[in-house]
């Protein structure tokens, strides 16, 4: 009778998770980064956003995938950041997004030949950075994390800038106004 009741319970709960699942909304990419960032349009909002308002933002990323093969969730929540806020009537020119770079997320920022001489696979961040900045967000990698893991210029994405160090280029962004994004 116990195992009854326990497969009736086990039963029940993945039905629910199935059924909650299978309703639940998905979230689109767009309409800015067309292929990362999915985002949703929040139609009930009770706080609205203001108005004339400039987001000046930098992401710290220093996480990365577990995986070599699969991209940086921390990259895709800058596309997501742009998306959600076009969704929500926020126009490209009223933000301002940089990404700081260091720590193990050094890895994100490589170039093909030099991410598969690594990893022995081509860089799944690549397109999404490009996509970002051709939008205009700016990238800099931490130059102590760069010497520490002997990497040259010429393993680094062309989009990329190379400072002293992440702790610099963060209290840099932060003094001209940008919000720190953890």
């Amino acid at each position: 009778m116990q195992h009854y009741k326990l497969l009736s319970l086990t039963f029940f709960l993945l039905s629910t998770v199935i059924t909650n699942n299978a309703f639940a909304k998905k979230a689109k990419t767009g309409p800015v980064i067309e292929n990362y960032g999915p985002a949703y349009k929040v139609k009930t909002k009770d706080i609205a956003l203001p108005e004339h308002f400039k987001y000046k933002v930098v992401f710290d990323v220093y996480k990365t995938a577990s995986e070599v093969s699969n991209h940086s969730r921390r990259i895709e929540s800058v596309a997501r950041f742009i998306n959600m806020h076009a969704l929500n009537g926020v126009k490209m020119e009223d933000m301002e997004i940089a990404v700081v770079f260091h720590g193990k997320a050094t890895k994100d920022i490589l170039n093909d030949n030099t991410y598969e001489e690594k990893y022995l696979s081509t860089n799944p961040n690549k397109e999404m950075i490009q996509d970002l900045a051709d939008k205009g967000v700016k990238f800099y990698v931490c130059g102590q994390t760069v010497e520490y893991y002997d990497y040259t210029r010429a393993n680094i994405l062309p989009d990329i800038k190379v400072s002293l160090s992440a702790m610099t280029q963060l209290v840099v962004l932060q003094s001209q106004g940008y919000s720190l994004l953890p």
